[in-house]
């Protein structure tokens, strides 16, 4: 294969000049004068990323910068060909978002230097490129020619484009729907709501977003970013790790008690916000009772200028998230703008011979659950033999576990868990000896946390429930079905008694169990579109099972 990039490393001199003995004269007039190069300057414990279309111009400036320390760099990588023309923009910011990750794993790294860069890079929209210079130039520049000169830590790219530094980070390449939308948001002030589906970006774009206004005013707007808990640690991380200050990230409960004034609040899973209702979080309950409002997006709306809505109602998965009409009224008498995310990000489906795509899966999972009577999706997603395709159906929890492992060793450095909807008491919890999951001679707990808790050391052999991978994304899936979804008379039904999260059920289930249906099969949903690469479905209750064959016209 053609190479489509090329190398040049270059000494630094103690006088600030390049050394170029070693170049040819067409090197030096046709590359270092007159060509579209991304540059690393690099030295013990410093580095700094560029582009640039003339290198001896840019060198001299960079001189005579006294932020800039030539003193601390010893050589200069250049990286040109190609696939880097026209596309500096795309891969300087890719190269300083991996800088960073890699620089993520602990104190003791053999090559941790710090990233120099007082700005993320160019903006870069969205290239149809991107696999190709990901794959031809990215990949074996970093895993060859800077992992040769010690500038890199992790030497597998897949390994660093996994961390959560690097999937969410706030300077992000995004598409042209989603830079318009921020484009938009820092052009006119207001209210905004952006509805999207599960894989649709819409928490990459609210990191982007964030950065965006951060740059725009100098860090002289004071921003609020709203999680749920199990992402609170890893926002916090992200934007301390990219420089982005003035930017403080927490639950809404933390946000609301910090009675401080903001000018921009970003609500990631907006759909969760909870309002009074039956059971509920004691840290709901106080400030409900404190401020004497039964809904916590009045309260946001009160402490920002400008609130940006992320919000997707079919993950609203208890009975205290906000219901969709007071939402719906809520944005209409605010007068929000509002924005639809269409294009799906996070399922993969590479499957041989295929042709069909994630919609399908998509449009198939709402259906079979009957939260969409949509059916025009090619099934043939749920049916493709190849034993490694994106969908299966498994007849026990083991079976889960061995897909898993099998995902462990096929994909390098891949992230694969196995998830389940709230159908089992969480025993350990109180009593660490216990096991929540049982079957046969096999038994599984709970996840050990909900915050970060894909990143903790047991999650590999622990089941994850809803509260700790909503708005995560997962590689493989396994996922339980359990008993608390059922299928009667034609209808997929939640059976209260077998469901467990008790802060989920609606204080009157009888007259509350359509919402409870709803609710439920909200979770499965969630759950059954977090993987990447491949989902792996056990279903406990053999009538729904039934149900997914003869719908979903499975072999």
């Amino acid at each position: 294969m053609e190479k489509k990039y090329q190398v040049l490393t270059l000494e630094i001199e103690k006088s600030g000049n390049l050394n170029l003995d070693k170049l040819s004269e067409m090197e030096k007039t046709k590359v270092l004068e007159n060509r579209d190069i991304i540059y690393v300057y690099f030295g013990k414990k410093d580095l700094y990323i560029g582009q640039t279309i003339d290198l001896l111009q840019r060198h001299q400036q960079h001189k005579l910068e006294i932020e800039f320390k030539m003193k601390n760099y010893t050589n200069l990588v250049l990286l040109y060909g190609t696939l880097i023309d026209k596309h500096l923009d795309y891969i300087e910011k890719s190269l300083i978002n991996l800088f960073i990750a890699d620089n993520d794993k602990g104190k003791d790294l053999k090559n941790k230097r710090t990233i120099r860069n007082k700005t993320m890079g160019n903006h870069s929209n969205y290239t149809t490129l991107e696999k190709d210079i990901d794959a031809e130039v990215l990949t074996p520049f970093w895993e060859k020619d800077l992992n040769e000169l010690n500038l890199v830590n992790l030497n597998d790219l897949s390994e660093v484009k996994n961390s959560i530094l690097f999937k969410y980070s706030p300077f992000f390449t995004l598409n042209k729907q989603q830079k318009e939308i921020i484009d938009r948001i820092l052009s006119k002030d207001g209210n905004y709501l952006i509805e999207g589906g599960a894989g649709t970006g819409k928490t990459v774009l609210m990191t982007n977003l964030a950065a965006q206004i951060y740059k725009k005013y100098d860090g002289q707007k004071k921003i609020a970013v709203v999680v749920k808990s199990n992402w609170r640690r890893s926002g916090k991380k992200i934007f301390t790790s990219y420089g982005i200050k003035n930017v403080t990230v927490g639950t809404w409960c933390q946000i609301v008690s910090s009675q401080q004034k903001y000018d921009y609040i970003l609500i990631d899973e907006a759909h969760r916000l909870p309002y009074k209702h039956g059971y509920q979080m004691a840290c709901d309950l106080k400030i409900f009772k404190e401020k004497g409002v039964d809904h916590s997006l009045k309260l946001l709306g009160e402490m920002g200028k400008s609130l940006v809505l992320f919000y997707d109602e079919k993950q609203a998965i208890r009975p205290a998230d906000t219901p969709v009409d007071y939402f719906q009224k809520y944005v209409e008498n605010k007068k929000f703008h509002k924005f639809s995310l269409e294009t799906q990000f996070r399922i993969s489906v590479n499957d041989k011979n295929k042709k069909y795509t994630a919609d399908d899966y998509l449009k198939g999972i709402k259906y079979v659950l009957q939260l969409s009577e949509d059916n025009s999706f090619d099934r043939e997603v749920f049916n493709n033999p190849d034993k490694d395709s994106y969908f299966g159906l498994v007849d026990s929890i083991a079976d889960l576990f061995k897909y898993i492992e099998r995902m462990n060793n096929l994909i390098q450095d891949s992230q694969n868990r196995v998830i389940a909807g709230y159908a089992r008491e969480w025993k350990s919890k109180t009593d660490p000896t216990q096991y929540d999951w049982v079957e046969g001679e096999k038994a599984w707990k709970w996840n050990s946390t909900n915050e970060d808790w894909m990143n903790t050391e047991n999650s590999r052999k622990e089941i994850g429930s809803i509260h700790a991978v909503q708005g995560i994304d997962i590689n493989c899936v396994g996922l339980i079905i359990g008993k608390d979804l059922i299928y009667r008379d034609g209808k997929v039904l939640v059976d209260p008694n077998e469901y467990f999260d008790k802060f989920g059920k609606p204080k009157k289930i009888k007259t509350e169990i359509a919402d409870l249906n709803d609710l439920v099969k909200n979770i499965y949903y969630v759950l059954a579109t977090r993987g990447i690469d491949g989902i792996r479905v056990y279903i406990e209750d053999k009538e729904l099972r039934n149900h997914f064959i003869k719908t979903l016209k499975l072999a």
